[in-house]
């Protein structure tokens, strides 16, 4: 790995998740409520944290004492780069405040060297995209991080980004032979997983890849889906999929529709999927293919109960009911997230004649990023047919072993894209033109990830589209 391209302009949600829990050892005397204001508050008003410590002594040697107080305001000058702090936008920071904090750091080490700071340094540096200077602190003191969670974490992750799965081989071999450094954490064991599977191997436990060794074509059985409205068209339109519970029908689904209709009503039939329906959903479905008759609504529910990761559960049902659905449509048929918002004509867009399979493609990205599943299209050819059965048996066979996993389905959609046998057949689409989390005018449609009710041109247009189409 050099320069660390892609690790620098990863989403900073990458960036962001090993750098959360800091452990800053001994706080002597300074209040808690000043330091959880920064460690756990996230607080990034660093003038106010400077002049709140200089109110106290933490009774601490002269300089451990500086370090310690410097540390937290660098820490809340830090925080400034969290995900949630620009509303889910990405930001690049001005170099000036990278190295700003770089140079603080290295001086409260200078002052105070002791491995709590050594650690919280590494976090920092990740999280501001300092990757260079991260890796090199790791890389310089190896011997003393043995022990350290977060730094076997972090350089995992930018080997996974990077794509180096040579250097992430002995890091898992690490991190598998003392569990500490994987504990329960949930990113850690996604990443263990994914990269046993990039190195050839077929995990089974956390997620299990055995599936993708079975040729066997994976049945769904047609009774586990109820219809409500069923196709009443015999066009040959691609058919988009949105699936949703009934909290997210109200929230989400209805604006999505909205968004077809005055993008695209004549270029789609829209099929809605509701998990544990009820009766006033069922009606007000009913009643939006009345008031959106080109849209050609159809209705499926599915009922079930989980005793724990429903909101995943239903990420994931949505593709075992893509593969019935292909052929119970028979149309072609796209795959989106609930909260989509469509913005541009699609024929006009987006070419899909040549393609049976249309997915995204993604920079900087880890693996289980390599397809987004808020954009599948199938066409439902051969190509498009075998793939999303595989992704069915996939995420079907972790869901009758309770792995209810983040990321699950995005796993099964990049691990099932390396069976593909025709690549001809199969078109990568930039997923910030199709999923375009920065709400840009050129893209096709807009979405949005970590963070769904911020101010902005996308609620904006949300609220555009309530307002047009809400019928009292």
């Amino acid at each position: 790995m050099q320069n660390y391209i892609r690790a620098k302009a990863a989403h900073q949600f990458y960036r962001d998740v090993f750098t959360r829990d800091l452990e800053l050892g001994n706080t002597g005397n300074i209040p808690l409520g000043i330091i959880d204001s920064v460690i756990k508050e996230f607080n990034c008003d660093a003038l106010f944290v400077a002049r709140e410590l200089s109110s106290y002594d933490s009774g601490l040697p002269p300089d451990s004492d500086n370090a310690l107080k410097q540390l937290l305001v660098t820490i809340s000058h830090a925080n400034l780069n969290f995900d949630e702090k620009w509303g889910g936008y990405q930001k690049k920071m001005p170099d000036e405040y990278v190295s700003g904090i770089r140079n603080s750091l290295v001086g409260i080490l200078k002052l105070n060297p002791n491995i709590e700071y050594l650690v919280v340094a590494i976090q920092i540096l990740f999280r501001i995209g300092d990757v260079d200077s991260s890796v090199a602190l790791i890389n310089n003191n190896f011997s003393s991080l043995k022990n350290s969670p977060a730094a076997f974490r972090i350089l995992l992750m930018i080997c996974i980004i990077e794509e180096d799965y040579e250097l992430a081989l002995p890091l898992v071999r690490e991190m598998t032979s003392s569990q500490h450094l994987i504990g329960e954490d949930l990113m850690t064991l996604l990443m263990v997983v994914c990269t046993i599977y990039r190195l050839g191997g077929y995990p089974d436990s956390y997620i299990n890849f055995s599936s993708l060794l079975d040729n066997k074509v994976f049945s769904v059985p047609s009774d586990n889906y109820d219809w409500i409205i069923r196709k009443n068209h015999q066009n040959k339109k691609t058919t988009i999929i949105i699936a949703c519970d009934v909290k997210y029908y109200y929230e989400h689904t209805i604006p999505a529709l909205y968004s077809i209709y005055e993008t695209n009503k004549e270029r789609f039939n829209v099929h809605v999927h509701v998990y544990n329906i009820d009766e006033e959903t069922s009606f007000d479905i009913k009643r939006k293919n009345e008031q959106l008759p080109e849209l050609n609504i159809s209705c499926t529910s599915e009922n079930f109960s989980s005793p724990s990761g429903m909101i995943i559960q239903y990420t994931l049902r949505r593709f075992v009911f893509a593969d019935y659905a292909l052929n119970a449509l028979d149309t072609p048929v796209l795959i989106l997230d609930a909260d989509c918002l469509l913005r541009k004509d699609w024929l006009s867009s987006i070419h899909v004649e040549e393609f049976d399979l249309m997915l995204t493609t993604t920079e900087n990205t880890p693996f289980w990023e390599n397809v987004s599943a808020g954009f599948v299209y199938l066409g439902g050819g051969r190509t498009s047919k075998d793939y999303i059965n595989r992704v069915a048996s996939f995420i079907h066979t972790n869901l009758v072993s309770n792995n209810n996993v983040w990321f699950l389905d995005q796993v099964a959609l990049s691990a099932a894209l390396d069976y593909v046998k025709d690549k001809s057949d199969v078109f990568r689409i930039n997923s910030s033109f199709v999923c375009d989390i920065s709400h840009t005018d050129y893209s096709f449609m807009w979405v949005v990830t970590t963070m769904k009710n911020v101010e902005g041109k996308y609620s904006s247009y949300k609220k555009y589209l309530i307002d047009k189409y809400t019928v009292n």
